[in-house]
């Protein structure tokens, strides 16, 4: 397990969902009025979502490497 890389399509998978998951929950926090709760909501929705950009990057330059 340890030494190996996790492959870039289910690092992408998992950040997807993530970021959908914190941008819900931020938002309901957000809808109750808890500002600090939807903030920091918001912050790993944002950092989840650019964590999957960063993983689709990775998985196009992998299929580019590949041809």
């Amino acid at each position: 397990m340890f030494g190996r890389r996790v492959p870039p399509h289910l690092v992408l998978l998992f950040s997807v969902l993530l970021a959908l998951a914190c941008a819900v929950a931020a938002f309901f926090a957000l809808r109750a009025e808890s500002w600090v709760t939807g903030a920091i909501g918001l912050i790993l929705a944002v950092w989840f979502a650019v964590d999957a950009v960063r993983a689709y990057g990775w998985q196009k330059a992998k299929e580019a490497q590949k041809k």
